[in-house]
């Protein structure tokens, strides 16, 4: 998985602006009396309820979640810090809605987290048009606060290791992909905070990626100074019965990373944080 961050069925809640859409979704895909492991009576009991009633009356539209069943739904759900807020925010709303209140600034917070999170699900094929490493780059140059829509301008920003005219190509591309789009006032917005790959699936031009990644990171050994990159590495012993369970934990970290530090008014850089974590042994085959 490539991510500017590459069981429950799994699905965004930033996707929903209707918290019981959300919840029948991610915990009954089959329905709420749907006689698979998920169903009312089988979410009401992992949720400690001796009767499916009060779940039921929530999804039904009757009533809505207490604080107790919310946390308890963000726990099975594995919402993160942010995701849990956001699913409160949806709830807050329906009820200040009912009271015939305002909601302006429930609804703000709301379109701004979830813009914030906006996501692509990206192929194969779509993502061989801008594999290469400076694609993303200037996808999230377009994102700091003083990008200027010049050429000249981005070639040097980008310390003049991507010409010009591979620079309007790239532009040209997020463009029609749909992953930036043009202003009235000429200038360039990034649609989407996150373009996200399939994950552990043997792609050339993945590996192509990360390779030109790894390349640059290189480059900043030399041409960085210490407090402008952190470059750490460890060496252990490990079970690797194990391995999936200390990828799950790595991709949930740099998840928790983008969301704390991808965000605020003062994003003047663009920044890569990379992860390699492999093998440097392999099994001897015994005869």
């Amino acid at each position: 998985m490539t991510q500017e961050h590459l069981n429950f069925r799994t699905l965004e809640v930033y996707n929903f602006s209707n918290y019981r859409e959300f919840l029948i979704s991610a915990c009954m895909p089959n329905g709420l009396y749907s006689h698979s492991s998920n169903n009312l009576a089988s979410w009401a009991k992992r949720l400690g309820y001796k009767s499916p009633s009060s779940l039921s009356m929530v999804l039904k539209g009757q009533r809505h979640p207490s604080k107790d069943m919310m946390k308890a739904l963000c726990e099975l759900l594995a919402l993160d810090e942010e995701q849990s807020r956001y699913f409160g925010l949806l709830v807050e709303l329906e009820k200040t809605k009912e009271r015939s209140l305002d909601f302006s600034k429930i609804q703000e917070e709301i379109h701004e987290i979830q813009k914030k999170n906006t996501s692509f699900n990206i192929s194969l094929k779509e993502f061989s048009l801008i594999s290469e490493w400076y694609y993303i780059a200037i996808k999230q140059l377009i994102n700091t606060g003083e990008f200027i829509n010049d050429l000249v301008w981005i070639e040097k920003r980008l310390k003049k290791k991507v010409s010009k005219v591979q620079i309007k190509k790239a532009i040209n591309d997020l463009l029609e992909l749909g992953y930036i789009t043009k202003t009235e006032d000429g200038n360039l917005k990034i649609s989407a905070q996150r373009i996200i790959t399939t994950q552990d699936v043997p792609s050339k031009t993945i590996q192509i990626h990360h390779k030109e990644m790894l390349l640059q990171a290189l480059d900043s050994l030399d041409e960085e100074s210490c407090n402008r990159r952190q470059f750490s590495s460890l060496t252990l012993c490990f079970d690797e019965e194990r391995a999936k369970e200390a990828k799950d934990e790595i991709h949930a970290f740099i998840k928790e990373f983008n969301n704390k530090f991808a965000s605020g008014e003062n994003r003047n850089e663009v920044y890569q944080l990379g992860f390699q974590f492999f093998p440097h042994t392999k099994p001897i085959l015994k005869h």
